[in-house]
């Protein structure tokens, strides 16, 4: 899926660029809109989840964002998503880059590597999975991605789910 929000501003993310319909919270939850051809999350605490395509084992999430606070939040792609307590996240939360799965509702961490980010500031966040492999890496939007994944490592808890970003 690939969604550009290039649309008119509305409750709920819709139906992204590519034709697909987001799932997960985007459509269901009011914290979700589009203003100025950008997608927004204005969340209160909670976690919310949009999740874009079809079910996929390999596959990679790109996406560019910002948050207004680090203060007890995140956020970062999703893959093998099957609902909001089964996935796994690779996510930024101001002092570090970190690769999670959360199995029925219980977080565990599975690798994490030292990234400050500063609230207002937009970051791009990669996060692949091929086979048993999860592979993560980030860096500011107006930056030059690194050669290298910050993290990989492995886990095969969830075979197959679907794509897309996370935000708590």
């Amino acid at each position: 899926g690939q969604d550009s929000f290039a649309r008119a501003n509305q409750s709920g993310w819709g139906t992204a660029s590519d034709g697909h319909t987001w799932g997960g919270d985007a459509n269901s939850a009011s914290a979700f809109s589009i203003s100025g051809n950008t997608g927004r999350v204005n969340g209160n605490g909670s976690s919310y989840s949009a999740v874009l395509g079809s079910s996929a084992t390999n596959a990679e999430v790109t996406f560019s964002g910002s948050i207004s606070s680090f203060s007890n939040a995140n956020f970062g792609a999703v893959l093998r998503w099957t609902d909001g307590n089964n996935w796994y996240k690779a996510y930024l939360d101001g002092a570090s880059l970190i690769v999670q799965k959360m199995v029925l509702g219980t977080p565990v961490v599975l690798a994490a590597a030292p990234f400050t980010a500063m609230a207002g500031t937009a970051y791009n966040v990669r996060f692949r999975s091929v086979g048993s492999t999860l592979s993560a890496v980030a860096w500011p939007k107006s930056g030059t991605q690194p050669t290298n994944w910050m993290i990989t490592t492995t886990d095969l808890t969830f075979p197959i789910g679907s794509c897309g970003i996370s935000i708590q």
